[in-house]
Formats: C-alpha cells, sequence, structure tokens
C-alpha cells in the first residue's frame, strides 16, 4: 500500500500573510482608523468584527502551523483560520469595488486573489484531513511530507 502523503507543512506565502493580517488587524483596533471603503461599506459592528477576524486569522492560523502537538488538531486550527481568511479579505475586496468601482480593480484584484488563495489551501487542507481519517480507519501510518522540516534540504 502507498503511503498517505499530506500536503501540510510551512508555506512561506501562508505565513507572511498570517504575519500582515494580524499586524494589519492590531493597527486597524489600536489606531482607530479605517479604509475610507470599509467606513463606506461596512456598518460599524461589521467594521470591528472585519478587524478582530484578522487578528484571529493571523493568531490562529500561525497556531495552526506550529501547532506541537497532534498533526490534526493543528491542521484543523489551520483550516478554520483559511476560511476565515477567505472571508476577511473577500470582504475587503468587495468593500474596495463597491466604493471605487474600475479604479479599485488592482487593488481588489489583488486582495480578491488572496480571498481565493485562502478557500485553494482550506480545500487543500480538507484532503489533506480526509487522507488522515482514511489512514486512520485502515490502521496504516500516513506521510506527512512538510516542505520545511529543520534545515535539511
Amino acid at each position: 500500500m502507498r503511503p498517505v502523503q499530506i500536503v501540510s507543512g510551512r508555506h512561506p506565502f501562508e505565513i507572511m500573510v498570517l504575519v500582515a493580517a494580524l499586524l494589519c488587524g492590531i493597527l486597524l483596533i489600536v489606531t482607530d482608523i479605517q479604509p475610507p471603503s470599509i467606513n463606506i461599506a461596512m456598518p460599524p459592528f461589521v467594521q470591528a468584527t472585519w478587524e478582530l477576524g484578522l487578528v484571529l486569522v493571523g493568531v490562529g492560523g500561525l497556531l495552526g502551523i506550529t501547532w506541537p502537538g497532534h498533526l490534526v488538531t493543528g491542521i484543523g486550527i489551520e483550516l478554520g483560520a483559511m476560511v476565515l481568511l477567505g472571508t476577511t479579505t473577500a470582504m475587503y475586496s468587495i468593500a474596495v469595488f463597491i466604493v471605487s468601482g474600475r479604479p479599485a480593480l488592482v487593488a481588489g484584484a489583488f486582495i480578491g486573489a488572496v480571498a481565493v488563495s485562502s478557500l485553494w489551501r482550506s480545500l487543500q487542507i480538507l484532503r489533506d484531513l480526509r487522507k488522515l481519517t482514511n489512514a486512520s480507519e485502515q490502521n496504516v501510518l500516513a506521510e506527512v511530507e512538510l516542505l520545511v522540516e529543520g534545515d535539511d534540504p
């Protein structure tokens, strides 16, 4: 029987987006300065939820990908963060387009790409969780392939 391969690992792009989400969320909350598109397109409660969501994305995502315990727990935490990241970035992308229209094409598309890639990563994680579940049910070991592990190439 072929070993089960898991796609999870420390993806540099994912890590940097999670760090950026955390920092942006903290800055938005601490400075109480929001982008004009957010002020126009979202009511105050939704704005506050969006800001807190960015912080939760960063903390949860970084916690999930560095989880020292059970692999399934870490992957599950990462999954939650990726779904929330996809949601928060989609909210911002839509707000930018609603407020600015065609002039926001570049910024909105760029942020929209983060939303799509976050949801794409969520699907990868779901596939990995399914592989782990199947391996567990068949009582076999799952081979976990990490992109970066220690100092070895």
